[in-house]
């Protein structure tokens, strides 16, 4: 397949030169001030935990007064984009180093946030062709003006992830470390330590070393800046988790008495952003934000990121010869277009039942095709089921897929989803065997045990991750057949010891 020619078919609308609010907002008195400043916290700390601070600063009666409501889509959810830049004396200052789509569903007290990677490759015709995503607001401003920049790169998230995008909003380098600052520093658990010495410096080409050690550490806003964009030693999808722990970081130092309760930091925290920001909500929009966040707190947050590892939670890209893209490192969608990651969006932004009760999936093979149930688990793990473990089912001349469940009286949420996936027939009857405790291949945590059957194995696609490759690349495919070798778990997940 030659990625030089062939291009991702995206309807597009070409972005209108259009009016909309920018920050800061023009203040008339010091009450006013705290509300927006109560407000804008709440959009930069990307709506976490934010009904504390609205009450504590006593202006809750405002909020319900002054809302407007929020544009939302069919599901009744509100997508809002969120973009990180760089300063004026960053080099590539207009790059988005974050994009992240956050979703606020109400109704289902969730807010799903999907990280997209900055390396995610897009064929933009207006903007001069194809380019990494993280460039489009980039070439977008220098071609018209900063605001249709964020509308170019809001079509292309909307067209990746299938979602309507209602709002944007985007902070520079300068307004995030600003805003670490003005709360004394955030404290964070660092997992693994980061030695990176291909850091940029700030207004040279020239590099400088970044090292922090792991273990709790109390972070000023350069080194937390350093630590959200670190990413040469690491990867882009490390870097998408770090910077979604910063915002749970910075959420909880916000909401410490030690900045409630003083009206200067406060103050502090409203000019550290309202210079470094421009969004298209509305003054009014943002205090419904304020209303509407008093019934989230971080329990209700669901992350997600989409990545290059085939065999876990979003991985739905992967890297072609660089020799295809002028040799630049690009991350391209499995397929070559965007289904797999629609849907994978469609999962986590619509679904809400499966997300706030997630199950525990048996994948059991039953037939003589080898590697079919390793298959059907990998499936399912891209999207983000639990299968922990695959085994051989009871014979091996099973004609039709059964998706089983045990619970008769609360069906799982996620059959009609899963059955989508891997056809079958769901039902309840679960052979006596799949429930003997005594069975080698018994799995007592397993809520739905799939038998899958020879119509599988005769309508299933090869192997997604691997079959996309350009055809003039040798490839490959790792063995997975569980039926004759235990190495086919390895990376997957560990057979039972049945599966021999």
């Amino acid at each position: 397949m030659d990625f030089r020619t062939r291009k991702i078919s995206y309807r597009r609308k070409k972005p209108p030169f259009f009016k909309t609010h920018v920050m800061p907002f023009v203040l008339h008195n010091k009450s006013k001030l705290a509300v927006i400043s109560a407000v804008l916290i709440i959009i930069v700390l990307f709506f976490y935990g934010c009904a504390a601070l609205v009450q504590r600063i006593g202006i809750i009666n405002i909020i319900g007064i002054f809302g407007e409501p929020l544009n939302q889509d069919q599901y009744g959810t509100t997508n809002i984009l969120l973009l990180g830049t760089g300063n004026p004396e960053h080099d590539g200052a207009d790059l988005t180093d974050t994009i992240i789509l956050a979703s606020i569903d109400q109704k289902n007290n969730l807010i799903p946030m999907l990280s997209i990677p900055r390396d995610y490759y897009v064929d933009v015709p207006d903007l001069g062709g194809g380019m990494k995503i993280n460039g489009v607001y980039e070439s977008g401003k220098y071609k018209y003006n900063s605001l249709s920049g964020i509308q170019y790169l809001q079509n292309e998230v909307e067209t990746m992830t299938g979602m309507k995008v209602h709002y944007f909003l985007r902070i520079d380098f300068d307004g995030f470390k600003d805003i670490v600052d003005a709360l004394g520093g955030v404290d964070i658990y660092v997992d693994e330590a980061i030695h990176d010495p291909y850091y940029p410096l700030d207004g040279t080409i020239l590099y400088e070393t970044f090292n922090l050690a792991a273990g709790q550490q109390t972070l000023d806003g350069e080194t937390a800046l350093k630590y959200a964009r670190s990413r040469k030693t690491t990867s882009d999808f490390d870097r998408s988790k770090r910077q979604q722990k910063l915002l749970f970081a910075i959420k909880k130092k916000a909401m410490t008495k030690e900045i409630l309760l003083d009206p200067g930091k406060i103050t502090n925290l409203y000019n550290a952003v309202s210079a470094h920001i421009e969004t298209n909500l509305s003054l009014r929009q943002i205090i419904e934000l304020a209303k509407i966040s008093q019934d989230f707190g971080e329990e209700n947050i669901v992350t997600r990121v989409i990545t290059d590892d085939p065999i876990n939670c979003g991985g739905f890209l992967y890297t072609p010869e660089r020799a295809l893209f002028g040799g630049a490192a690009v991350l391209v969608p499995i397929g070559n277009d965007a289904d797999f990651i629609r849907q994978y969006s469609d999962l986590t932004f619509h679904y809400p039942d499966i997300i706030k009760n997630p199950v525990t999936i048996q994948m059991l093979n039953g037939t003589k095709s080898a590697g079919l149930a390793s298959d059907g688990k990998a499936l399912l793990q891209r999207l983000c089921f639990n299968v922990p473990r695959f085994a051989n089912a009871e014979t091996k001349d099973v004609t039709e897929t059964h998706i089983y469940y045990k619970d008769k009286e609360n069906p799982p949420a996620a059959l009609k989803f899963i059955q989508q996936i891997i056809p079958g027939t769901i039902s309840s009857d679960i052979p006596a065997l799949y429930l003997d405790p005594t069975w080698q291949s018994y799995v007592p945590e397993a809520d739905i045990i799939i038998e899958l059957g020879q119509d599988f194995a005769e309508s299933k696609p090869n192997d997604i991750f691997y079959q996309y490759y350009p055809v003039d690349k040798p490839v490959t495919t790792p063995t997975t057949n569980e039926e004759t070798s235990a190495e086919s778990a390895s990376a997957t997940g560990t057979p039972l010891s049945g599966a021999e």
